[in-house]
């Protein structure tokens, strides 16, 4: 009698429960991905490859047709130790017909919506260009769409006691129509004066995709620019990039990616670089991996 009276206690529990959980709307999320790299003048190695874990939702506020969101993400060691790591987002805000605004550490728009446009492989030569990617101590503002347009500004206030009191700005624009997409950004940092700009264009089409990517990058005084694309052939995908370091560097990447099923892919990516690249710590790679979204 007693079991009958806990089980139908844990029922009852549970009944009570599910809508809670349904009214929350959270998503457990991520993506796991390992990888074996064998690098120019290094040994053979087992290494993560940006795998994360997160959650992500939306609750009522109460106010037609806004709703409040939030995102934690962390960054999780696949390769060694399987212990989780920094964090990679975490932030909270309102959405709506006004479009997007949020504070908290998030994903820059001069990566959304200009610089990741290129970074599409899998292998080591990702994003080879690429070293602004999410900030923190950020107050964000991302429009809604309009007739193809989006634009978005983020303010970062870290109170460093540089004297200012907004020490970066991010301010991005987009423009996407028939498979065409151009996207522009300014980085700001008004404690070093220091300014990056970024402009890209790409187009898609069925099984193809190609993008460009310029940099200018002025404290460091480099110009560098991307050449990205793939085709894909049922579940098997053919991807290339071109880069350019500035400064007579260059380098190319190749890779083959092969779906199994909706949620997992293998891939293999060679990755080479010339004499003037390999000067500025750039290296050969070959590199083989995994990964697996949930």
């Amino acid at each position: 009698m007693l079991m009958k009276k806990s089980l139908i206690a844990l029922a009852v529990a549970g009944a009570l429960a599910a809508p809670m959980v349904a009214q929350a709307d959270a998503t457990l999320y991520g993506s796991l991905r390992v990888m074996v790299v064998d690098q120019e003048d290094s040994e053979l190695n087992v290494a993560d490859n940006s795998s994360r874990i997160g959650i992500k939702g939306s609750v009522d506020t109460g106010i037609d047709g806004v709703k409040a969101i939030y995102r934690g993400e962390w960054k999780v060691n696949t390769a060694d130790g399987a212990d989780f790591g920094a964090g990679r987002l975490a932030y909270v805000g309102l959405t709506g017909g006004f479009g997007t605004a949020a504070i908290g550490q998030q994903w820059t728009p001069y990566y959304t919506f200009v610089t990741g446009a290129t970074d599409i492989l899998d292998g080591k030569s990702t994003a080879p260009t690429q070293d602004v990617f999410r900030t923190g101590n950020a107050i964000a503002y991302v429009s809604p769409e309009m007739g193809g347009f989006q634009g978005a500004l983020v303010a970062i206030a870290d109170d460093n006691a540089n004297g200012e009191d907004v020490d970066a700005y991010n301010v991005a624009a987009k423009y996407s129509v028939a498979g065409f997409t151009v996207g522009a950004s300014l980085l700001t940092d008004e404690a070093s004066d220091n300014d990056m700009t970024a402009v890209s264009a790409a187009y898609a089409a069925g099984p193809l995709y190609v993008a460009a990517l310029y940099q200018d990058k002025e404290a460091a005084d480099v110009k560098q620019w991307e050449l990205a694309g793939s085709y894909a052939f049922g579940d098997t995908k053919v991807l290339a990039n071109y880069i350019d370091f500035d400064n007579d560097g260059n380098g190319f990447g190749l890779e083959v990616q092969q779906k199994l099923g909706k949620q997992s892919r293998v891939f293999a990516n060679i990755y080479e670089v010339n004499d003037d690249a390999e000067d500025m710590g750039k290296k050969d790679a070959i590199s083989v991996g995994m990964r697996v979204d949930f």
